[in-house]
């Protein structure tokens, strides 16, 4: 169980900019470097992670710590990933003020900025890549390009957030079944 922990607490402090940035770490650690999950278990976690509230890196050690240790795995599983994010965030509030001033640590925070979002692009790839790798059919694939093109429209013309979500998911689950049965 402190191996787990471990790799828990390494993702949770190299997580920086939220779940979707831990996609690529779960998928070297617990798939690729120490064969826990399988490739399509990766899948069918980030869909489950997605599904329920909280953050996926989160909900993904929960997942993990439950399969390996039962319930007092999910819990040392999930401390591990937030005591990290903890600690940042404690230490960066205490010098705050001291370093909101500091041309340096707001150059390093743009820096940290591209490299989330290449982290975040990085973890698409990856679920991507299981979803057409692992035996799909691509339905996963087309939803969730589907998806991203619908919250590109809504950043455009900014309808009732909660309307067009269930507007969305709704969509993509009747394209998906239809697909489903055009192609059985």
């Amino acid at each position: 169980m402190t191996a787990m922990a471990l790799r828990f607490f390494y993702i949770g402090l190299f997580s920086i900019g939220g779940g979707l940035s831990a996609i690529s770490l779960i998928q070297a650690e617990i798939v690729d470097r120490l064969g826990w999950l399988t490739a399509e278990a990766l899948v069918d976690l980030m869909a489950i992670a997605e599904m329920t509230p909280g953050p996926i890196a989160v909900n993904a050690a929960s997942f993990v710590g439950m399969r390996l240790h039962g319930i007092p795995g999910a819990v040392t599983a999930t401390c591990a990933c937030i005591l990290p994010g903890c600690l940042i965030s404690f230490l960066i509030l205490r010098a705050n003020d001291q370093l909101r001033k500091n041309h340096r640590w707001q150059y390093t925070l743009k820096i940290l900025r591209a490299a989330v979002t290449g982290v975040i692009v990085n973890g698409g790839a990856v679920i991507v890549k299981n979803a057409l790798c692992s035996g799909g059919s691509g339905l996963v694939l087309l939803s969730a390009v589907l998806f991203c093109g619908g919250l590109a429209v809504y950043r455009r013309r900014k309808p009732s957030p909660m309307v067009f979500m269930l507007a969305m998911g709704t969509a993509c689950g009747i394209l998906r079944l239809v697909l489903s049965w055009c192609l059985a």
